[in-house]
């Protein structure tokens, strides 16, 4: 009997931003607790972290190509003194990002430890596994923005600091201070100005990047790795497609575009 061999899978554990009654000022942060990668053959994968006060936890699942990947999680929380116990397991079929919530126990925890297990289902030369375990701490606020920091110093930003569906996304010199650099994302959407990131045209490897009013179309999902920054087009038929800076720019103005996923300089953003 031919004894199964583990292959490339990709499982995140992601933050989602739950709202509470707390002042304006406090804004949700996101953070990365921990990441590991299995590579070749049926892989496994998995991330055993502590949380201090997280909000809220997920499970997001990268599986490329398109196919089925198992995960069990186990999360003890602690709320002044005492601590309680959560677990599951399902099998997905990824599309090839999923998200899965994980309820905590208490609505405010001190603190949870979470460990988290995936396995790919299917072996098939070039698939690829990644769990990373993300959470957020404080509370949402409507309309928080950050730069999104790449290749040599140069931060995402909208040409013009337009909101018109067209508008050329570039890289420039990183100022906090500009409005056109002030990037959210949310549902798996990477947004400026109402209007989100989006591969013109569902163009493919090579194809630029602009901003165009969101729909939840498949060229405006991403998915962003924690564990080396690639922001993934997790939907797209044509491929694992990454957003990249042409060429390793450092030039005010290069226009971005989505290219074939080589975990290289010019793909990591933070």
């Amino acid at each position: 009997m031919r004894k199964p061999r583990r292959l490339v899978v990709a499982l995140a554990v992601s933050g989602l931003i739950a709202a509470s009654a707390v002042a304006a000022s406090q804004l949700a942060h996101a953070d990365v607790a921990g990441t590991c990668t299995g590579l070749s053959g049926y892989a496994t994968c998995s991330v055993t972290e502590t949380i201090s006060q997280p909000t809220s936890l997920s499970v997001s699942m990268l599986a490329y190509p398109r196919q089925k990947a198992a995960f069990q999680w186990t999360l003890e929380c602690s709320l002044g003194g005492a601590s309680t116990t959560t677990s599951g397991s399902d099998v997905v079929l990824s599309p090839p990002t999923i998200t899965i919530p994980i309820d905590l126990p208490y609505t405010n925890p001190d603190s949870c430890n979470i460990n988290v297990t995936g396995d790919d289902l299917k072996a098939e030369l070039g698939n690829k596994l990644t769990i990373t375990v993300n959470f957020t701490t404080g509370t949402s606020s409507t309309g928080s923005s950050s730069v999104v920091r790449g290749y040599g110093g140069k931060c995402l930003d909208d040409k013009g600091n337009s909101s018109a569906n067209g508008a050329k996304v570039i890289i420039w010199s990183c100022n906090s201070s500009d409005s056109a650099q002030g990037f959210s994302v949310s549902s798996g959407e990477l947004k400026h100005n109402g209007k989100c990131v989006n591969d013109q045209g569902n163009g493919g490897s090579g194809s630029k990047v602009i901003l165009w009013s969101c729909n939840g179309a498949s060229n405006e999902k991403w998915f962003h790795s924690g564990s080396d920054g690639e922001f993934i087009l997790s939907l797209s038929s044509h491929g694992l497609l990454c957003l990249n800076d042409p060429g390793y720019s450092k030039s005010n103005g290069t226009r971005l575009i989505v290219y074939s996923c080589k975990n290289t300089s010019n793909e990591h953003w933070t």
